[in-house]
């Protein structure tokens, strides 16, 4: 009943034609193999598909927009008809498998001189909602860390939330173009962060957060410029983002923008504003355009508040780099090889470049090509774990990662 009295809403929203029969529309969704995950919950992605032409769906448009959700993979889309009886239309019918969201997760980041690793336990679909819970730490080179957080997706027209708690000891080095020390000191931080989200539609969502981080310096050794002894700062946030993704039977691909502006007052006062993009585009199947940039731009920001150069979403330059300003561009391709049971594998290679600006250094350009092996996790509600190879040329010299779990 409920059902049969938005019909006519949907008819109109969606521009019927009038002489169309709505017996050919998409007026219903059906979604199996479900477990833990709630039908809302599923469902959710697939509004956007009532209303079409049932001859004249895009079934990679509706395979993208499961994949999207990160918890659930489409085993088969079918079009059928509607019960003799019932309302008049078709019905999508997606059957699912849930990847496996609660696990323990192993956390493993090795870049030219670095190497980080740690142990996460992960609810990617708390409450079969979707929602995502973390807890757990990291030990390496870089120091020690914990951290939680807790992400609730939003639904029912409500925004979404998200809060998260964090202490490290950490033993932080800055680095020029070439690896060599700029300073080096220890560091105590406490941190906590909260903030809600809203989608206005199914590619824009925007979210406003606050935070506050509390710093402490000890052993600092930077002849050059040395970091604030403390820092008690609160941050207030606006962010959004624009994002569309699209499958083409072996690659997941989006296409994002998003923007933010941050305002951190305290015992240091700076503004902060920042910009990114991703393009990615199938040329055939398993074979895509990848490009993207990124901008950042903090000119008062305090040395314990620079940046590091994934910010440029570059890999050229050394984690350990250090600066205030960026903007960083790369173009290249990704090739498909082969797909497992687990995930399928690829290989990316880019041309990069970036122009960085700190009190240090100045102003620096630096370029070069960079190339990836990719491994991405069909089973396992986690992003990838990928090798990176780059070089700087201005530099003469080369960088190395490898990541497990991180986002690519």
């Amino acid at each position: 009943m409920l059902f049969c009295g938005f019909l006519p809403l949907i008819s109109v929203v969606y521009g019927y034609p009038e002489e169309a029969d709505s017996a050919e529309f998409i007026t219903a969704l059906a979604v199996h193999g479900l477990k833990r995950t709630k039908l809302n919950t599923a469902e959710a992605p697939l509004k956007q598909f009532i209303g079409q032409r049932a001859d004249a769906l895009d079934l990679d448009a509706v395979h993208a927009a499961v994949l999207d959700t990160g918890i659930l993979e489409p085993l088969a889309i079918e079009i059928l008809d509607g019960p003799e009886g019932g309302p008049e239309g078709k019905i999508l019918s997606v059957s699912v498998r849930e990847k496996w969201s609660i696990f323990p997760l192993p956390l493993l980041f090795v870049t030219s001189g670095e190497v980080n690793g740690g142990l996460f336990f992960i609810d990617a679909n708390a409450l079969g909602l979707n929602d995502k819970f973390f807890a757990g730490g990291m030990y390496g080179t870089d120091g020690r860390m914990l951290i939680s957080g807790y992400m609730h997706s939003e639904r029912r027209g409500l925004p979404g939330w998200s809060a998260s708690a964090s202490y490290a000891q950490s033993e932080r080095k800055n680095s020029d173009r070439y690896g060599g020390d700029i300073r080096r000191f220890g560091l105590d931080s406490i941190g906590a962060q909260a903030g809600l989200s809203y989608s206005f539609t199914r590619a824009l969502n925007a979210g406003l957060r606050v935070s506050y981080r509390q710093m402490t310096v000890k052993e600092s050794d930077s002849p050059l410029a040395a970091p604030e002894s403390g820092i008690q700062a609160a941050g207030f946030s606006a962010a959004a983002t624009l994002r569309k993704s699209s499958w083409d039977g072996f690659l997941l691909s989006e296409e994002t923008l998003s923007g933010s502006y941050t305002f951190t007052a305290g015992s240091v006062t700076f503004h902060e504003a920042s910009l990114r993009a991703l393009y990615q585009k199938s040329l055939i199947p398993g074979f895509r355009i990848n490009t993207g940039a990124g901008f950042l731009y903090q000119p008062e920001a305090p040395a314990l508040f620079e940046s590091p150069p994934h910010a440029a979403q570059v890999d050229i330059l050394p984690g350990s780099f250090s600066a205030r300003n960026y903007a960083g561009f790369s173009a290249g391709f990704e090739k498909h090889i082969f797909k497992m049971i687990f995930g399928s594998l690829s290989a990316r290679v880019s041309y990069q470049a970036v122009f960085s600006e700190g009190p240090i250094l100045g102003g620096e350009a630096d370029h070069g090509p960079a190339g990836a092996i990719v491994f991405y996790l069909s089973r396992l509600a986690i992003p990838a774990m990928a090798l990176n190879l780059a070089y700087n040329v201005p530099a003469k010299r080369p960088q190395f990662s490898f990541s497990l779990g991180m986002s690519m």
